[in-house]
């Protein structure tokens, strides 16, 4: 019976060793945790070609991108948005790494290199497909007039469009009606 015991006590603390991931931010009743704002971080460099920047204003502004996404997901899941193809997603995938590496074998580096996976990166341009075609529902007028066929903004510096300031407005305001707090150790 106290060999019983003992293996117990042994077996509950190993299940409690695992590691835990941190809480960097709430959003409303939901977490997004230390481990998402790293990979946040990861995935965007990787696709920008940037190095990675774990800095803590870098880490901020990666919970800023996931608070909105956490936004946007959760107005998709209530508005009867439409998912997005997972094919587009694929083809997108296809499309940036013809463009962007020589061989499949220099981008199996780089995604090594940046700590990200293949499924991770598609979940994310999945999601960015989906964001899209919700902003683009959401907020294209039926006839668009000129000011909102205006370039997204760019490196190039080109002023926001109509469409991407009412997203922007429409963030802000759901933002002031959603309790978001950031953690402040996970940013220092």
């Amino acid at each position: 019976m106290r060999q019983a015991w003992q293996l117990s006590l042994l077996l509950a603390a190993g299940v409690s060793a695992g590691v835990l991931d941190r809480i960097a931010v709430t959003v409303g009743n939901d977490a997004i945790t230390e481990g998402e704002v790293l990979e946040e971080i990861r995935i965007t460099s990787f696709l920008n070609g940037d190095p990675l920047d774990f800095s803590p204003d870098a880490r901020r502004a990666a919970a800023d991108r996931l608070v909105d996404q956490y936004l946007i997901r959760r107005e998709l899941a209530s508005g009867g948005y439409s998912a997005a193809n997972p094919a587009q997603a694929d083809k997108v995938l296809a499309d940036f790494m013809k463009t962007h590496f020589h061989s499949r074998a220099e981008y199996e580096q780089k995604l090594k290199h940046y700590g990200v996976t293949q499924d991770e990166l598609k979940a994310h341009l999945l999601f960015q497909l989906q964001a899209l075609q919700f902003t683009d529902l959401r907020f294209t007028p039926a006839q668009p007039n000129e000011a909102d066929r205006v370039a997204s903004p760019g490196s190039d510096g080109t002023p926001p469009s109509n469409v991407d300031k009412q997203l922007e407005t429409w963030l802000k305001q759901v933002r002031s009606h959603t309790r978001v707090e950031f953690k402040k150790e996970a940013f220092q």
